[in-house]
């Protein structure tokens, strides 16, 4: 459940790309129980990511098409209803192109993670699980939104409200400790590095479209990539540093000119030690060293 300020809501606005991958992903899920009532445990190995299909039998499909299976009710209940929730809001800002462009690439990030993964665990323990669902690219919707609108709350359980930035937080600090537990071999039914693997694509995403100079003559209204918080707190963090710096300057153009001004009174002999001390600190903070660039 979505809120923002002082209005509450119940999830989000229902835009064309999210309404029909809502539609396809709960046709594939009819499909998918068809399926299994007729044959049994046949689609998943085939269109579920394993790291043997990838790498033995050349199922190079499965990065992708594993996003669109889903291992029960509440799994593809719980991933459309987040879909809902936050997808709509990123499409309207993005527009269609790159908002589809995050998704896919979240989920198959994420999938080359679990591949990773299933791969080391394989290795070690001997078991290879097949993964399914579109949680890795959930993770990355959520990350974004959390990057975006980072003071909105949600209610955490249908109960507790939480700004999204902590929750998003809170995320990803256990996805990533269950990470390390399934490295370990203490493996679930849950594919937590997914999660991770959804979170770290969808940050590298965001990261690299908002430091490649965008095209003047886009004609497409959506806005591109949003500042977001983080790029908010890394420029406000470079505005402190320089008002740091420029105070320093201020500050040592008073001594150099208060200690000048006494110099010329009374002669070098008359400064102190402490005020020659002050003096060659002001001269090493107000005047750059040759490296220095000033701007």
């Amino acid at each position: 459940m979505l809120r923002q300020n002082v209005n509450f809501r119940f999830g989000g606005p229902i835009t064309e790309t999210v309404k029909k991958l809502m539609i396809i992903n709960g046709g594939i899920y009819l499909l998918q129980q068809i399926s299994n009532f007729i044959f049994p445990g046949a689609i998943e190995p085939i269109f579920g990511l394993n790291h043997v299909g990838i790498f033995y039998e050349f199922k190079i499909w499965q990065p992708f098409t594993y996003m669109f299976l889903h291992g029960g009710l509440l799994h593809i209940f719980f991933n459309l209803l987040a879909l809902w929730m936050f997808g709509g809001e990123l499409e309207l800002k993005w527009g269609k192109k790159i908002f589809l462009q995050y998704y896919f690439l979240s989920g198959i990030g994420a999938g080359f993670f679990i591949i990773i993964m299933n791969l080391f665990v394989y290795n070690q323990f001997g078991y290879s699980p097949v993964t399914i669902g579109a949680s890795g690219a959930i993770y990355g919707i959520l990350l974004a939104y959390g990057m975006i609108w980072p003071n909105r709350e949600v209610l955490l359980y249908f109960i507790i409200p939480v700004k999204i930035k902590y929750l998003v937080i809170v995320f990803g600090l256990f996805e990533f400790t269950m990470t390390i537990y399934g490295a370990m071999g203490a493996g679930g039914a849950v594919s937590h590095v997914g999660h991770l693997g959804g979170l770290i694509t969808g940050f590298i995403f965001i990261t690299y479209k908002r430091r490649k100079p965008h095209n003047t003559q886009n004609t497409d209204k959506a806005e591109p990539m949003p500042g977001g918080a983080i790029s908010e707190f890394l420029k406000q963090e470079r505005l402190k540093r320089k008002q740091l710096e420029i105070d320093k300057r201020i500050k040592a153009k008073n001594i150099i000119d208060s200690l000048l001004e006494k110099i010329a009174r009374e002669g070098m002999s008359s400064l102190t030690h402490k005020e020659k001390n002050d003096l060659e600190w002001a001269r090493k903070h107000y005047y750059p060293n040759d490296g220095d660039i000033v701007h």
